[in-house]
């Protein structure tokens, strides 16, 4: 059995991947959804809007969800450890007020709280 408090290896590069979908839209609903741990408890929240954020340990990813009743969008974390994943949300809650959610703010965020360069991906 693997120790819980041994170190894991990380990742060399810390990502965002940001996805989207329309609520209508039944196949990219499902393929952004199926990436998600409990997807089936988050599918009847989609028709309003609402924000959650829920951390895969098997994975190692955070992700972000966020909606406004018409459209879906996943931000999926890498590369981060759980303390620092934690870090990062409370940053993003200290520093949002009502700011708009994008790859790039999110990265932003990330990076100041890592000191870690943040890669993109579409």
């Amino acid at each position: 059995m693997t120790s819980f408090w041994k170190k894991r290896a990380r990742p060399a590069e810390i990502t965002v991947q940001r996805v989207r979908a329309g609520v209508e839209d039944s196949a990219a609903l499902d393929q952004l959804l199926q990436r998600l741990p409990e997807a089936h408890e988050l599918r009847p929240r989609l028709t309003a809007p609402f924000f959650v954020r829920a951390w895969d340990a098997d994975a190692q990813q955070d992700h972000w969800v966020a909606g406004n009743g018409v459209h879906v969008e996943c931000f999926t974390i890498g590369g981060l450890t759980l303390k620092q994943a934690a870090a990062v949300r409370v940053c993003w809650d200290n520093f949002a007020n009502g700011t708009e959610l994008t790859e790039q703010r999110l990265a932003d965020v990330i990076a100041t709280q890592t000191g870690s360069s943040v890669t993109l991906h579409a």
